[in-house]
């Protein structure tokens, strides 16, 4: 009676070369005895950093000592290229040896997840500070923005269901147009595979491999077969062997299955992105995750490149959370050319906004958050940050908006004065 340990000991290496060669579409070099090296299948390899060696245990393995730094047996690699589950796997390796008398391991894979066990995770991204100001970065992120955008605006029918919930949120195509608010298709997309950006970027990648360098430092790529992060088992399960170019094989759009809403700076230029799932579970928005960006997300004001000519005028701004506060007072005040608001993407102004707000001379802050513990504390911290006089709308009975509270006083807005609030 063979067991899972028999079929992948050393004994089985033979039959793992070849079998593992057609599998990955790769070729081994021998190094030494039960050893081999080629090149990773798993990232953009030119250096022969996958090794196949036998270890203390006497159990074939398959390492990489290059980017992704993977650790598989053969049955993980059969799970990973094949979308088997664990038992499965097992099974086509014995079969392959020619075994037939075998007990399965009832356990699961040390590091690969069960096909369709592992969802799309929620993941809250941190965000580097930049080193230095990188023009080609905001040229690229410029022009995700801009590609993802035409998608969006090119597919009406096709992505009606972006389209709907968009309307639904008071999100209209003039606004659309307004902000260049886009879409990158998910993983599941029978057409684009969650790799709609790399699509398109892949004729300059072939060009000029340093451009691909410049799409990763920029956050707008994801490298999928990365063990260190959350839903691993999910993201493994995207790579795409039947792409011969590791790029957009071994990669994804990291806003994929998310609307997008580029962040731009006072002066127009794009300074990063905002991702917004279409179902409210979980962690609904992803800000893009940059390298070497010129622009901290701690910074970021949503909307502050169309507010910036009214705050001069007025000297008043009303600071919301999100974004779709944003979208409602932004459909009120642009009909009264007093387009006087940002959202600070959370629930207070962080000093880094601040420093960005006082340089434009605000006098008057109107903190329109909500009216729950979090919002109540940032209203406190953006008194303490904002140099100016803050209003607040206080006393917001259970489901009111903050926008209900301030609809009907807007006109209170002068430049001057706001004792009418």
């Amino acid at each position: 009676m063979k067991t899972y340990p028999t079929i992948k000991s050393a004994a089985t290496i033979d039959a793992v070369i070849p079998y593992v060669e057609a599998l990955l579409d790769i070729r081994f070099k021998f190094v030494k005895k039960k050893r081999y090296n080629a090149p990773c299948p798993f990232h953009a390899d030119t250096q022969e950093k996958f090794m196949v060696y036998v270890n203390k245990e006497d159990e074939v393995r398959f390492h990489c000592f290059g980017a992704c730094k993977g650790d598989w047996d053969i049955t993980d690699l059969i799970m990973l290229r094949k979308k088997y589950p664990f038992r499965q796997a097992q099974q086509v390796w014995a079969e392959h040896l020619g075994v037939s008398d075998f007990t399965f391991d009832d356990g699961r894979s040390a590091c690969i997840s069960e096909p369709d066990e592992t969802p799309e995770p929620d993941e809250p991204v941190g965000f580097v500070e930049s080193k230095q100001h990188d023009q080609q970065m905001v040229a690229t992120l410029g022009d995700a923005a801009s590609f993802y955008h035409e998608l969006l605006m090119s597919n009406e029918d096709r992505f009606r269901t972006v389209w709907d919930f968009l309307a639904r949120r008071g999100v209209g195509i003039e606004t659309i147009r307004a902000f260049n608010i886009g879409y990158a298709p998910p993983y599941s997309d029978e057409q684009h595979h969650g790799r709609a950006l790399i699509a398109s970027m892949l004729p300059r990648v072939e060009k000029n491999p340093g451009t691909f360098d410049t799409l990763s430092d920029a956050g707008l790529v994801r490298f999928l077969n990365d063990g260190s992060v959350k839903g691993y088992g999910y993201y493994c399960r995207q790579i795409d062997f039947g792409r011969k170019d590791p790029f957009s094989r071994n990669y994804g759009d990291y806003l994929a299955g998310r609307m997008v809403f580029p962040i731009y700076d006072a002066d127009a230029g794009v300074a990063g992105m905002v991702g917004r799932r279409l179902e409210d579970r979980g962690v609904r928005w992803l800000k893009h995750q940059a390298r070497e960006v010129p622009l901290s997300a701690k910074s970021w004001l949503y909307g502050i490149e169309k507010a910036a000519p009214y705050i001069r005028q007025y000297r008043t701004i009303i600071l919301v959370e999100g974004l779709f506060d944003y979208f409602a007072f932004y459909n009120l005040l642009q009909g009264q050319d007093k387009i006087v608001v940002v959202s600070t993407l959370g629930s207070y102004l962080t000093p880094e906004a601040a420093t960005v707000l006082k340089s434009l001379e605000i006098k008057n802050y109107i903190a329109a958050y909500d009216w729950d513990e979090l919002g109540r504390n940032g209203i406190e911290r953006t008194a303490v940050q904002s140099g100016g006089w803050v209003y607040y709308l206080g006393g917001l009975a259970d489901g009111q908006d903050p926008y209900d509270k301030l609809e009907p006083v807007v006109s209170a807005i002068s430049g001057f004065s706001l004792k009418h609030l």
